[in-house]
């Protein structure tokens, strides 16, 4: 959402000014990084798929290496739950890495199940402790009333799910580690 909002922002400047040839140049690059999209993963779940495709190609458009392991069936989560954990938890990630200073940047993602649990893990690379500097993990963008729910939403989906998330750092890497249960 946020990256088509802003897609939408920067043509309507442009035709607001009537520069009607970088609207075009600017719809033209839009469309070359739509065409660049990556396959990182193709499971039985489309929304699954669709979150993690487009979110790890964009983590590649900041110059972040990503990768990503995961199951191919999700029996038991809900697709909207699915897209709002994946979501969060990958443009938390993506945010976080694209504005280190590191040359090496990572996002690992990995989904596994077991036991009749699934267990989400992104790793995503840091500069400096981020536990240490905000142990609570308040948002850092300017606007509190449009940002800061990330967290909430990725905490509220391991409860409802009767799991957990747990955040912490290692090896240079920030982790939040997600674990749902299903119902039967």
């Amino acid at each position: 959402r946020h990256d088509t909002k802003d897609v939408y922002y920067v043509i309507d400047n442009y035709l607001e000014l009537n520069d009607i040839q970088n609207a075009r140049k600017y719809i033209r690059q839009m469309i070359d990084i739509a065409d660049d999209h990556i396959i990182f993963v193709n499971t039985q779940n489309n929304t699954v798929n669709a979150i993690i495709n487009s979110k790890l190609t964009i983590a590649k458009s900041f110059g972040i290496d990503a990768t990503c392991l995961s199951i191919n069936e999700f029996t038991g989560i809900d697709d909207i739950d699915l897209c709002r954990l994946l979501s969060n938890m990958l443009e938390n990630a993506i945010t976080a890495t694209a504005n280190i200073k590191l040359n090496a940047k990572q996002i690992n993602l990995k989904i596994i199940s077991e036991s009749e649990k699934y267990t989400f893990l992104i790793k995503n690379s840091i500069d400096q402790s981020v536990l240490k500097e905000n142990p609570k993990l308040h948002t850092t963008k300017t606007k509190f009333d449009s940002h800061g729910y990330g967290i909430k939403i990725i905490r509220d989906i391991a409860k409802k799910y009767n799991g957990h998330c747990d955040f912490y750092e290692e090896s240079n890497m920030f982790c939040c580690l997600v674990v749902l249960i299903p119902n039967k």
